[in-house]
């Protein structure tokens, strides 16, 4: 349009002005768009347009909806006039309708714009060559992702921005598009152009106007394979430091490796805070989705120790609450998320899993997404409120009856629970155990022989019934609670 020469000018659709044109071509067959793809510029004397208003109307339309980018109708002598019905469906699609003379020569027109596109591949060439030196000289300078996407920013001329669009989460921006938000933090995104960036899940390049328009999505797209690149070698560092803290937390949990030896390697890792052991668990041991958790964008600022033993996941994590319980919802629908107290240098993280654990299992019971260690008032104070004092709750009253169990191969443990769940009913625990009445009555003899405490009296039930309970609500094995 700016051509003095073409002597071009807008019939219609003057708001589309700005579309990018990559070829040219001329065409008077009555069906344009089934010749020609996105970005071209069509070209006709009027031969192929329809007479009627309704026609040309669908015949616009049509044309539009091949997403080429303009037409130029050059009128030869007997040629159907433009009606006004095609002019107000182009107006309204913004989409631009040029008139030029019949004497303009087409190949003209088209000489012009190849030498527009080839000139703006070259330019796209050479920004694409100089993009790629500014982003690896940021990347020798080992400045942050936001400073790299700055770098860039400042090559291009427009705001940048790199989101996780499954969790609507920044993972990096620029300080023009830093700049943008602060002006308009709830502001609509519209005027944003969006390319995926290959290979890293759902991550995609925004990018907004800035001294320049963005019209060029070629050369987003590259933009777009460039932190592609750094994405996937972050990805491939991330699952290195998942297995590496695997191995590490296993050794923890095994008690073959101390606390205070791995305490330097936490500060590496992003954790040089408070932090805590997590255990992740759905409800019913539903399995957990846990194979790319450390990928997520909540992480990108620490490497946890994480470590899968199936139905959970545990991991050595920062003490943020939210940001943990956030991530249950990654794992698996009602999952929820025990913590342990703060770990010390000192801490034996097997006893901190433990705790973990009893913490998830009160989680669940109580319809909650999280509950910390020692926090939970479920039980109104009268369980043990440590698993140590659980320990010595069951080694002195259920302690004599696991070892006897263990050498005549008994169940009084068996026959004790069913007898007190039944509310001390002898028939239905003895149906419930599948012997005979008097069988029952002698087991729970020997039980006060060994314990002191009468299954049928006030003060021996309770008892009885609150070491059972606490075992319970510890959700460990008679076997370990007795070491």
């Amino acid at each position: 349009m700016s051509v003095p020469s073409l002597g071009l000018t807008y019939l219609a659709g003057s708001r589309g002005g700005s579309r990018p044109v990559t070829w040219a071509h001329a065409c008077d067959l009555p069906d344009p768009w089934r010749w020609f793809k996105a970005g071209d510029l069509v070209m006709t004397t009027g031969g192929g347009l329809p007479t009627g208003s309704p026609e040309q109307e669908l015949w616009i339309t049509r044309l539009i909806d091949s997403r080429v980018s303009a037409l130029v109708v050059a009128p030869e002598a007997g040629a159907p006039e433009v009606t006004p019905e095609l002019l107000d469906a182009a107006d309204s699609r913004n989409f631009p309708v040029l008139s030029a003379s019949f004497d303009l020569q087409f190949v003209t027109l088209a000489r012009t714009v190849i030498e527009s596109a080839v000139e703006a591949e070259r330019e796209r060439l050479a920004t694409i060559k100089r993009l790629y030196d500014v982003y690896w000289q940021s990347l020798r300078a080992r400045g942050t992702f936001d400073t790299r996407i700055s770098a860039l920013e400042g090559s291009i001329g427009w705001a940048l921005e790199v989101r996780d669009l499954d969790v609507g989460e920044m993972l990096a921006q620029g300080r023009q598009a830093a700049r943008r938000r602060s002006a308009h933090p709830e502001g609509p995104d519209a005027e944003g152009t969006q390319v995926p960036i290959p290979g890293v899940g759902n991550v995609a390049l925004v990018a907004y106007p800035g001294r320049r328009p963005v019209q060029d999505r070629p050369l987003l797209q590259h933009l777009g394979g460039l932190i592609a690149l750094e994405l996937e070698h972050h990805a491939a560092q991330r699952d290195h430091l998942r297995a590496s803290g695997e191995d590490l937390l296993l050794g923890l949990l095994d008690d073959t490796i101390d606390l205070s030896a791995v305490w330097p390697e936490l500060r590496h890792r992003g954790m040089a805070g408070a932090v805590v052991v997590a255990c992740w668990k759905a409800s019913n041991d539903a399995p957990l989705h846990h194979e790319n958790v450390h990928h997520d964008v909540r992480l990108q600022d620490c490497a946890p120790l994480l470590a899968y033993r199936s139905p959970m996941l545990l991991g050595v994590v920062p003490d943020d609450g939210e940001l943990l319980a956030s991530l249950s919802t990654k794992l698996a629908e009602h999952c929820a998320v025990g913590l342990s107290t703060p770990l010390a240098a000192s801490t034996q993280v097997s006893e901190a899993a433990r705790q973990a654990q009893l913490a998830v299992a009160r989680a669940h019971e109580a319809g909650t997404s999280l509950v910390r260690y020692g926090n939970d008032q479920r039980d109104s104070g009268f369980l043990p409120r440590s698993l140590e004092d659980t320990r010595q709750l069951v080694r002195r009253i259920l302690g004599p009856l696991i070892t006897y169990d263990r050498a005549h191969d008994g169940d009084l443990i068996t026959s004790l629970r069913t007898f007190l769940a039944n509310d001390g009913g002898w028939q239905r625990s003895s149906d419930d155990l599948g012997i005979h009445r008097q069988t029952l009555v002698y087991r729970l003899r020997k039980v006060e022989q060994l314990t002191g405490l009468k299954p049928t009296s006030t003060r021996g039930s309770a008892m009885l019934w609150l070491a059972l309970q606490a075992t319970d609500s510890a959700q460990l094995s008679l076997d370990d609670l007795m070491t």
